[in-house]
């Protein structure tokens, strides 16, 4: 997409519309370093509103940061855009790694449910197959409110939006909850949310999520490893219990080379 173009003019803060802010909401830690950069360097970048209407289109965390610091004016750059139009901008301007999975997808629902454009229109708009629409549209509409709130501010991975589409919206908050939790990632929350669909009972699916770690360890043990802490723990023991055992000594001293060269052997496997 080409930059856009214009002269930055002197725009107050207060006439600036925020109406897409529930669509691109930055995270504190974001705001925090966005006015870091301002209070040392200034604004580098003007942001970017509609003409008529100065509707946001870019620059959300600059005018949160702008607020931090007292600030009442910021350079801004308009462009001609009607309502779908300014949606899809904020997207294209931002697609190369601003915009999160949650995003994307809290966008193509606005865009299909309220503006009523086709799949294949928004997907048309936002330049991307329809079927990248569809997955995303699928995925926000089987997520829970509180679980797209929790998702927006990255008190879970964003990546783990579709991970939890896959779960009965009642039973989402318990997910979020183990997350936030045991700090669980992507990648774990996956694996659980794998163990707890294959489950058929109420009282393991509880399990699972009070100890999502404990379960996880479980499933990724393999014989190799359970082995190998087995061995660990006997090494330790003959060392603790017949150290300074003069009359066994030589044929302690065999059993733990012995231990040692399977410890490594399963180790190499291992790896």
């Amino acid at each position: 997409m080409r930059p856009v173009q214009g002269e930055a003019i002197d725009m107050a803060i207060d006439q600036v519309d925020l109406r897409l802010l529930p669509l691109r909401t930055p995270t504190a830690p974001a705001v925090n370093k966005m006015a870091a950069s301002l209070r040392s360097s200034g604004q580098l970048t003007p942001i970017i509103v509609t003409q008529d209407t100065p509707v946001l289109v870019d620059g959300f965390k600059r005018i949160q940061a702008a607020r931090i610091l007292g600030m009442t004016d910021l350079k801004a750059v308009s462009l001609n855009a009607g309502p779908v139009k300014a949606k899809a901008m904020m997207y294209l301007m931002n697609r190369s790694g601003g915009f999160s999975i949650i995003q994307e997808a809290l966008l193509v629902r606005e865009l299909v449910d309220t503006d009523g454009l086709s799949q294949k229109e928004a997907a048309q708009l936002l330049e991307r197959h329809k079927s990248w629409v569809n997955r995303r549209l699928l995925m926000i509409r089987r997520l829970a409110p509180a679980i797209i709130d929790d998702l927006k501010l990255q008190l879970i991975p964003p990546g783990s939006a579709p991970t939890l589409a896959r779960v009965p919206p009642c039973n989402q908050p318990d997910v979020s909850i183990a997350i936030q939790t045991h700090r669980l990632s992507a990648k774990q929350t996956a694996s659980l949310v794998d163990l707890w669909c294959k489950a058929t009972d109420t009282g393991v699916k509880q399990c699972l999520m009070q100890s999502p770690i404990e379960a996880l360890q479980m499933i990724s043990d393999t014989p190799q490893q359970r082995m190998i802490r087995q061995i660990q723990r006997l090494l330790g023991i003959i060392d603790r219990q017949f150290h300074g055992n003069d009359a066994i000594k030589p044929h302690l001293i065999q059993v733990q080379s012995g231990l040692m060269a399977i410890h490594q052997a399963l180790v190499k496997e291992h790896l």
